[in-house]
């Protein structure tokens, strides 16, 4: 059984709560153990998506109380939230897929075409608490938005926390894994310029990632044990029904161990950081195509299930 967790918040509570879907329903976790009569062996992990993946024995307990959960645990009226609602640090990768360094920005601040990848990632970070939503949850439009753009990426989990880990150690740190869209303003602009510069791009670029609502991840975290190899899946997105990225993990210039293992070296990683991957070619800048009021973003990677999310325009 592959465990697919969510956070919730049950209506008109300000609590989060762990859950889990099987198949077209939610169920609450703490439920689904008081009527299993299970146990979990920390009883920490109860509250936090992040503390179950990064604890193997309270994950087995887990899925003993989910092989055929009380009618009483499933979740009725809630508001489902992000995996991972409130990472401690929420680091991106830019370029890590060759093909779109090929049709990005970084051609122009770097002087023409990019004909080798990478020597090393290109990491930078997203403010979390105003730009993580949930699966379902709208992407508002801003009045200052010209150009907001997709990037379907996968995301990954950080378990036990890591410190100046070597590669080859590195993908034990991770827990699970989830679904982010890396939602873009291509075209930033809050005051006008009498000159533009190289670094005024870049730094139009890196803000124009911090918007409100930025950041979509779900619909759950799953278990690094059932995906399987992440760097091996497939990643799909779809603009109102139409594909408009479509790769596999495997493209990636760098591997999710050579990703944790580098920012190790930077900084710590804390349990419940979350670190997206990078998107691959096909996003709307270099279609002609923004996101507008009424669109529907599908993400889909298989093990984890289809993160949708609506677009409305400013209120």
């Amino acid at each position: 059984m592959t465990l697919r967790l969510i956070s919730h918040r049950p209506a008109d509570t300000e609590v989060t709560r762990t859950g889990a879907l099987i198949e077209d329903a939610a169920v609450d976790i703490a439920a689904a153990l008081d009527y299993s009569g299970l146990d979990l062996p920390d009883h920490r992990c109860i509250g936090s998506v992040a503390a179950l993946l990064a604890c193997p024995e309270c994950l087995e307990v887990v899925r003993h109380a989910l092989e055929d959960p009380a009618e009483e645990a499933l979740i009725e009226d809630a508001d489902i939230l992000a995996p991972i609602p409130w990472p401690p640090k929420l680091f991106c990768l830019a370029t890590n897929f060759m093909s779109h360094m090929q049709e990005s920005v970084s051609q122009r601040l770097q002087g023409g075409e990019q004909k080798r990848e990478l020597d090393t990632p290109r990491v930078f970070m997203k403010p979390s608490p105003n730009t993580v939503i949930g699966p379902g949850a709208p992407l508002r439009l801003s009045a200052v938005n010209r150009f907001v753009d997709y990037e379907a990426e996968m995301a990954v989990i950080i378990g036990t926390p890591a410190k100046e880990v070597p590669v080859e150690e590195a993908a034990a740190h991770v827990s699970g894994v989830t679904i982010l869209n890396d939602i873009s303003e291509r075209e930033l602009v809050i005051w006008e310029r009498q000159e533009e510069r190289d670094w005024d791009r870049f730094f139009d670029w890196l803000n124009g990632k911090w918007c409100d609502g930025f950041a979509p991840m779900g619909p759950c975290a799953v278990p690094v044990e059932d995906v399987g190899d992440p760097d091996q899946l497939d990643l799909t997105l779809r603009l109102n029904g139409e594909i408009m990225q479509q790769a596999n993990t495997r493209e990636m210039t760098f591997n999710v161990a050579e990703i944790v293992s580098y920012i190790s070296m930077i900084c710590t990683l804390q349990t419940g950081d979350v670190i997206a991957c990078g998107t691959p070619a096909g996003v709307g800048k270099n279609r002609g195509i923004r996101l507008q009021h009424g669109d529907m973003m599908e993400v889909e990677i298989p093990p984890i299930g289809v993160l949708r999310t609506p677009v409305l325009g400013p209120e």
